[in-house]
């Protein structure tokens, strides 16, 4: 169960890297800290490369490379934009409906099906969503309170984060099908920096464009972008290894994990409430995603 303990490790490291995001986005602007995230990572994944060598290159090595930063170079600007604009323990749970996408994804692109466990995985998942926002609601009659049922589908669409995370889940139900594609036609590491070197470039004038003074902006909050960089790829490394070892959706499953930990580290953090009620729905939703795991 290697490839259990490796996903774990990238939860963590996933988490963690979803902190100090929020932290410089509170100062900061999404398109640097995308591109930041990029370019911070090309020592790591540089050195991982040196260190294991250039392999052979396979034929669906160059379209997954294309389709997948394609696809991230929306979905990163779109993950930074979402967890800027809500509580991390909100957005971070909408990340664990990408397994539940790549019951359809990854028979598409890889040939890969879960048996029948993933459907009540799916169910899990589906439910931990929506009791996440099933809070009590004022009536307007003083101190007597109601559940609204319909509270979590309204919070879905008005809550701008829990949103555009969503739909930031979609995309990665694509990509992480393609992360294997290019992994399994090259290496984890010559994968990861050619990814990371085609983001890099294709984020930089996003950010001349977007940014507002970002040489300046970078030059002073250059150490706490350096570690974004850091931890994000060192959770990618971990997750490709992975790769090479299951399904990739049992891997993303368990990576889905990060969501536990970003609650704590959103309340702890951040003093975001609730702790207790949104640990409890993340837990469900992760017992989903282990259900999809033990397919």
């Amino acid at each position: 169960m290697l490839w259990a303990v490796l996903a774990l490790g990238t939860a963590f490291f996933e988490a963690v890297k979803d902190a100090l995001s929020k932290g410089q986005l509170i100062l900061g602007d999404e398109y640097l800290l995308a591109w930041s995230y990029c370019v911070f990572a090309l020592p790591l994944t540089g050195a991982y490369l040196w260190w294991e060598g250039i392999p052979a290159i396979g034929s669906d090595f160059g379209w997954a490379l294309g389709a997948g930063v394609a696809l991230n170079l929306v979905a990163v600007t779109l993950y930074m934009r979402a967890i800027k604009a809500s509580e991390l323990s909100l957005t971070l749970p909408m990340l664990t409906f990408t397994p539940l996408f790549m019951l359809i994804t990854s028979p598409l692109i890889l040939g890969e099906f879960p048996d029948r466990w993933g459907g009540l995985g799916m169910l899990l998942i589906i439910s931990g969503a929506y009791l996440l926002n099933l809070r009590p609601t004022s009536t307007g009659l003083g101190a007597n309170n109601e559940i609204s049922l319909s509270a979590p589908f309204r919070a879905l669409w008005n809550d701008p984060g829990p949103r555009v995370m969503l739909l930031v889940a979609f995309i990665w139900s694509f990509t992480a099908n393609l992360d294997k594609v290019g992994v399994t036609n090259s290496s984890p590491a010559f994968w990861l920096f050619c990814f990371f070197m085609a983001m890099s470039i294709g984020l930089s004038p996003v950010v001349l464009i977007k940014s507002r003074r970002p040489v300046l902006r970078l030059r002073q909050n250059f150490r706490a972008l350096f570690l974004v960089g850091l931890f994000g790829s060192l959770a990618l490394v971990l997750q490709m290894w992975a790769l090479t070892l299951t399904l990739a959706a049992y891997v993303v499953s368990i990576k889905r994990m990060s969501v536990v930990f970003g609650v704590v580290f959103g309340h702890v953090m951040f003093g975001e409430k609730d702790l207790t009620h949104k640990l409890l729905c993340a837990t469900l939703m992760v017992a989903g995603v282990g259900l999809i795991a033990l397919n």
